[in-house]
């Protein structure tokens, strides 16, 4: 059985769970994770103006993920994991939104909890300076009505709308106490923004006392906007470079942040939003190994339904993942054994590409960037680099994805395209820096999203 047989079946046993338990009143809604493919999905739609009998009509408001990011778990043992425990501690986490919208809610995670997660003094507000919020933007935010949200193990909460107008990319800060002891039921490790925390139930407070500052997402996953205007949402799944690893923080300069900025400037507030699925470390076809195995998350085959196809209003997706798959086997806690070939690649995302267009979303795909000299602990491997281009060849000529963004053409050295062109260059022979990043959105054919 080929790969792409086993991810097609994997896909079928995940929609045949539909009796798995969801629960639905007004807005807020829980999810299990085995059910997710075969309920948010049928939910969601793309509403716009349209005429009958010669009398324009109104466009209706629909839900639309305006901010996401990809759920990982805690580490199975060490050090990393003890940081991560919570006991009765208020997280004020700070995202930055593509798309604006007249509603807002939120969706909060315990997918990787292993009991339940009880929240209270659930807010958002628009931020100010050092954590602080403006608290006449307050609003609490609820599930069925109820304050204190239960969040039970392997599930996800949308929470009830709340009334607050916010503008294409706003700021905006989400409060919750964490009730009880409880390691990181849902965590998000490569945030570049800085949030806090800070011990006892201050989540109402317009200031922290005693806070701490946290580089990590954690609980929350996905904020969404509700629209008339914004037409659908564009997501990115990839590893670190997408994730935004070694751009500025709190400057939002990953290529996504950038892609927003040209969609807004041409489309003002009818831009589609763009959200970013990236996790640092992933890989196409295996999950994370060792002690750290969540870390770098979940295959993104395993991960891609729960992810990418469960946000609210996508229409189309980009894939630009690959490189780890190639360059990690035998380093660390990754055999060599998983080691795989460009058609192994290409098998992967075939597979994620007839799941996307069962959910009517176009596939795009972007090419594998440059990373010679990037491993330091061991010799380089000529045949990563052929890997590399024959894959990249495969998506510049492939007639079985619906668009191509060249990433490699964008920042490759066009005198040693095995490389990152220097002023790219982050300084690792693999990330690129903020103008990498810039030069990568500024590759994209925008076209590709009418």
């Amino acid at each position: 059985m080929s790969f792409s047989q086993k991810f097609e079946r994997l896909f079928t046993d995940s929609q045949s769970s539909t009796m798995q338990r969801r629960h639905r009143c007004g807005l807020g809604t829980f999810i299990s994770r085995p059910a997710i493919i075969s309920t948010i999905l049928l939910t969601g739609s793309f509403a716009f103006a349209f005429s009958c009998g010669g009398i324009a009509q109104p466009p209706t408001p629909h839900w639309v993920a305006s901010w996401a990011a990809a759920v990982c778990g805690p580490p199975l043992v060490g050090s990393r994991r003890e940081q991560l425990k919570f006991h009765n501690k208020t997280v004020r986490e700070i995202v930055h939104l593509t798309a604006g919208g007249e509603a807002v809610r939120a969706r909060l995670s315990n997918t990787f909890g292993k009991e339940p997660l009880i929240l209270r003094s659930v807010n958002l507000a628009i931020p100010l300076t050092d954590g602080t919020i403006d608290p006449l933007s307050r609003r609490t935010l609820t599930v069925r009505g109820n304050p204190v949200i239960t969040i039970p193990p392997g599930q996800t909460v949308t929470t009830d709308a709340a009334n607050l107008k916010l503008a294409r990319e706003s700021d905006l800060a989400v409060s919750f106490y964490v009730v009880g002891d409880i390691v990181a039921p849902a965590i998000h490790y490569i945030a570049l923004q800085t949030s806090y925390t800070a011990v006892g139930d201050q989540a109402l407070a317009p200031s922290l006392s005693d806070s701490s500052e946290s580089s990590l997402r954690l609980v929350l996953m996905g904020v969404d906007v509700e629209t008339a205007i914004v037409p659908y949402a564009i997501a990115a799944i990839g590893s670190s470079t997408t994730d935004g690893v070694r751009s500025t923080p709190n400057q939002n300069r990953r290529w996504t942040d950038d892609l927003f900025r040209r969609l807004s400037a041409e489309r003002g507030d009818a831009a589609q939003s763009v959200i970013n699925l990236g996790i640092s470390g992933n890989r196409v076809l295996h999950d994370g190994r060792g002690d750290g195995a969540a870390i770098p998350g979940e295959a993104a085959v395993a991960r891609f339904a729960r992810d990418v196809l469960a946000q609210p209003g996508v229409r189309y997706v980009i894939a630009f993942e690959g490189g780890n798959d190639i360059r990690l086997p035998g380093s660390e806690s990754i055999p060599i054994t998983e080691s795989v070939t460009a058609q192994q690649l290409i098998e992967g995302f075939k597979a994620m590409e007839k799941v996307a267009r069962r959910r009517h979303m176009k596939f795009i795909v972007a090419t594998i960037t440059p990373f010679e000299h990037s491993v330091t602990n061991r010799p380089q491997d000529p045949q990563w680099e052929r890997t590399r281009l024959e894959f990249n060849d495969w998506v510049r000529n492939s007639k079985e994805i619906d668009g191509v963004i060249d990433f490699d053409l964008a920042i490759r050295d066009p005198d040693h395209p095995a490389r990152i062109l220097a002023k790219y260059d982050s300084g690792d022979h693999l990330h690129p820096n903020d103008a990498g990043y810039l030069a990568m959105a500024d590759c994209v054919n925008l076209s590709l999203f009418p």
